[in-house]
């Protein structure tokens, strides 16, 4: 917090900065949202942070860090997690803000980074962030706005595109804090997004641990807690859309199949639904992506359900839900 502190004093010009219309992209993990992520802010015509920036939200601490950081980026160094974990992260590759949040230990993320994945207790206080006190809800906004302000600050350029899935539990809080924001939600089949999480946890824990070092049965614990918060967030924001509590203007519903097989007009409808001013060379991009979907093989391969002491049947009747609404294969 000391770094962030001193850019008050370093670099006071950023807290004149208003963050507007921010979108901000959610839904479960594995949905697709890095995939959009990644395809809207291809051209760079929008703020977004590198990993390393997420890792450093501190204007200050990036002026000390920067050039070490860019020496390893040139040296060929900036892997973080390889493609064998599920998901490349390089020290320069976009990435979601929600992992700004790490920095005040209020997100989903602490529990796949610590061994608070195995407690006992849990850590369901940070799997439903709008049921947080208001005290700590407002806390944690102000900390997301003032790192949106560095961020439109250090780039100048002032249309943030967030990706921010573990989010989708405090969609409410968001839009208390940025009521002019957009949330695009990508919701993608539970018999997709579960198993696919689930690896990727496995893979992390695998990659930071090692799994002979963790017990079967706190794995196995975790799987379970994992999978009905998994459950929780598809029927949270379910609860939230039938409720009328987000306005139809500040919310979109994305199908991920919509974006595998109709990919133009699925991003074109998300560039009018944001209001997003895009260039010529992005509408390119997009033709071009839409010709590579058509031959798109996924690289890494997910586990059994099974492997996770779940089966098809029971995902289906937990979420039945889900597959009725949006017509998703059973």
């Amino acid at each position: 917090m000391l770094g962030l502190a001193l850019d008050n004093v370093f670099f006071p010009k950023y807290r004149r900065v208003k963050v507007r219309g921010p979108v901000i992209m959610i839904g479960h993990p594995r949905s697709g949202t890095t995939f959009l992520h990644r395809l809207l802010t291809e051209t760079h015509e929008f703020c977004v942070f590198e990993a390393w920036e997420l890792f450093f939200p501190s204007l200050t601490a990036r002026k000390l860090v920067r050039r070490l950081i860019h020496r390893r980026i040139a040296a060929g160094k900036s892997t973080f997690f390889s493609k064998d974990v599920g998901h490349e992260m390089l020290l320069n590759s976009v990435e979601e803000e929600e992992m700004l949040f790490l920095y005040i230990d209020n997100t989903q993320f602490v529990s796949c980074v610590t061994p608070l994945a195995f407690s006992d207790a849990g850590f369901a206080e940070l799997v439903f962030a709008d049921d947080q006190p208001p005290r700590v809800r407002r806390k944690t906004m102000a900390f997301l706005n003032g790192c949106f302000q560095r961020q439109i600050y250090a780039t100048g350029k002032p249309q943030i595109v967030a990706k921010m899935n573990y989010s989708g539990m405090r969609v409410r809080s968001l839009l208390e804090a940025f009521p002019d924001a957009k949330i695009v939600y990508i919701v993608r089949s539970p018999l997709e997004t579960i198993p696919s999480h689930l690896t990727l946890d496995r893979n992390t824990f695998n990659a930071m641990w090692g799994l002979d070092r963790i017990p079967a049965a706190t794995l196995k614990g975790y799987y379970e807690r994992r999978y009905r918060h998994d459950v929780e967030f598809y029927q949270y924001l379910e609860n939230v859309i039938q409720s009328g509590a987000v306005p139809a203007d500040r919310f979109l519903v994305v199908r991920y199949d919509d974006l595998r097989n109709n990919l133009g007009e699925t991003v074109r409808q998300v560039v009018r639904f944001t209001g997003l001013q895009v260039s010529a060379e992005f509408e390119s991009r997009i033709q071009q992506q839409s010709q590579e979907q058509k031959s798109f093989q996924r690289k890494h391969q997910n586990l059994q359900l099974e492997e996770f002491g779940l089966s098809k049947e029971r995902i289906v009747e937990d979420l039945a839900f889900v597959f009725d609404k949006y017509g998703f294969e059973r």
